[in-house]
């Protein structure tokens, strides 16, 4: 049964993704926060986002983004592994580098 995930995008996220938000439609039974953004890079037109979102080494989001589902960061709840629910709201915000 599909289910809908709201997904926030801020700052460079936002421009990469060219909006703001998006609603998408996962058909798995059981989504995670990891098997949604895959869903989310794997598509052609956000190539841009998955440049700036995973590690080039890992493929993994942390280190570039705080991710937070409707309201609690993941490291809080279940990690990558965190499940998600009809109408969650994921949102990706860019983790500041340098110094």
């Amino acid at each position: 049964m599909p289910m809908n995930i709201h997904v926030k995008f801020f700052g460079v996220f936002r421009s990469a993704a060219k909006t703001s938000e998006l609603a998408i439609q996962i058909q798995e039974e059981n989504p995670t926060v990891k098997s949604v953004i895959s869903s989310l890079v794997s598509q052609e037109s956000l190539a841009s986002l998955r440049e700036l979102l995973l590690d080039r080494e890992t493929a993994d989001p942390r280190p570039n983004a705080l991710i937070i589902v409707s309201g609690r960061e993941i490291s809080t709840l279940n990690g990558l592994e965190t499940a998600l629910t009809e109408d969650d709201e994921l949102s990706l915000l860019p983790v500041a580098h340098g110094g």
